[in-house]
């Protein structure tokens, strides 16, 4: 029976069902269904399901932009998805973005407000590609280098990553792409860089992030006392911004609960944390579970330094969102910070199942490993992390010790080395190296 329906017909069935499920919060759920429709193939389908939106305002605008939308039309398409987007719907957004962006790939535009959705959607390595497209289309757009700064940082492609804050500080990012850079250069090990780069941005902007990585530089260079009082300025602190046009037009479409998130996330970028908490306790009150409410609540009292409250709106958030890796890798953070290693470990596991390329979660398995006694395990996690080009030092230089122990001296020396030649000052790789060193010596001479 339904092999006879038309072509039309059967998108607009599809759309009905998919928009249903969206229109009650499933957005999840309709995955499979956005996928086979064209959503302007089916207004009509559309136009019936808006009803059952129960933010008046938000069905009212969707609504509007239904009625306006031309079939087929990319902007009409990308207008919808930004609404979808701005409003919580996330995994419609993504699929309508991906829509959008095969109807027009040649627009910039599209493709960056993709990568974004993707990167939120916990899709890492999909969403730097995305960014990479964006770029090429539109290498002068100054935002696109910006967060393929952070995600590759995420990704720990630390060079990369250097590079396109580079790059978005050439395109006039200003203060944001100092951080950025800054933030390279602290994962490099290179501390007087950081403070030679931050002491001039922390007087003019007072930005968190900047005080904060501060404060590690100083304490890594062996002054507390500096490092104390950096983090104290960082509780009153303000934050900096760069323009993305793109990005504020998206944030234009948000209507209710989803225009509160946004100002949610706007006043933890700022550092206004008690003001986020007020907003995210209003829209909590009364409603059913959501995920984007409980993960902010988690962020803001991470940021607050609340971790029991923090862990508990974690735990809460992937009981809706089972597969986003932010939340579980925050959570094994916390775990490590109670000396739950056990429970650390559990997270970490589930992240590497799930994204089994994410370089930073193997080499925080192998520590974490490392710290229960499983060096068998540490060692498979630090080799998987090697293998996707970590420059984390004391990977290689763990990764030599668990060598030597086993008798494994020439491995060994190659892992102090390549520690040494990333971190000089990595005294302990240089004992482990001549220590290896003095062992193949008197093995030789006997």
């Amino acid at each position: 029976m339904l092999k006879q329906l038309s072509r039309t017909t059967h998108h607009a069935i599809a759309a009905l069902a998919s928009l249903m499920l969206v229109a009650n919060g499933c957005a999840k759920d309709a995955t499979n269904a956005i996928g086979n429709a064209d959503v302007h193939e089916s207004r009509s389908a559309t136009l019936a399901v808006i009803s059952q939106i129960r933010d008046t305002e938000l069905r009212d605008f969707i609504q509007t932009l239904a009625t306006a939308a031309e079939p087929g039309d990319p902007n009409d398409l990308g207008r919808l998805a930004m609404a979808f987007d701005a409003n919580g719907f996330d995994t419609a957004a993504e699929l309508i973005y991906r829509q959008t962006s095969t109807a027009a790939p040649a627009n910039a535009r599209w493709r960056y407000l993709l990568a974004n959705r993707l990167h939120k959607n916990g899709k890492l390595d999909e969403a730097i590609a995305q960014a990479q497209e964006a770029a090429a289309h539109n290498p002068g757009y100054a935002p696109i280098h910006m967060r393929l700064g952070d995600w590759q940082l995420e990704r720990h492609d630390i060079a990369e990553a250097r590079v396109a804050y580079e790059m978005a500080k050439t395109l006039g990012a200003g203060p944001a792409a100092e951080l950025g850079i800054a933030q390279a250069a602290l994962k490099s090990n290179d501390f007087r860089d950081v403070v030679e780069r931050l002491n001039g941005l922390v007087t003019n902007t007072q930005h968190p992030v900047a005080l904060r990585l501060l404060s590690d530089a100083w304490r890594a260079l062996g002054d507390e006392s500096k490092a104390r009082q950096l983090l104290t300025n960082a509780a009153q602190s303000r934050g900096v911004w760069f323009d993305d046009p793109w990005l504020t037009q998206v944030r234009e479409y948000a209507r209710g609960k989803g225009a509160r998130l946004h100002d949610v996330e706007l006043m933890l970028g700022s550092g206004l944390t008690e003001d986020a908490l007020l907003v995210l306790e209003k829209l909590a009150t009364g409603a059913a579970p959501d995920f984007n409410v409980e993960y902010h609540f988690a962020l803001a009292y991470f940021q607050a330094q609340k971790f029991v409250l923090a862990k508990r709106h974690l735990e809460a958030a992937i009981q809706l969102e089972p597969i986003h890796y932010p939340s579980h890798l925050l959570l094994a953070s916390l775990y490590q910070r109670d000396d739950d290693n056990g429970g650390a470990v559990a997270h970490l596991q589930h992240v590497v199942r799930i994204y089994p390329t994410l370089q930073i979660a193997h080499q925080e398995l192998g520590f974490v490993q490392l710290r229960l006694g499983d060096t068998s395990g540490a060692f498979e996690s630090f080799k998987t992390a090697i293998a996707l080009d970590s420059v984390a030092p004391n990977v290689h230089y763990y990764s030599g010790v668990i060598l030597g122990e086993r008798g494994m001296c020439r491995e060994a020396i190659e892992h102090f080395e390549t520690t040494l030649t990333l971190d000089p000052a990595h005294e302990r790789a240089r004992l482990g190296l001549q220590t290896c060193e003095q062992f193949l010596l008197n093995r030789t001479s006997r």
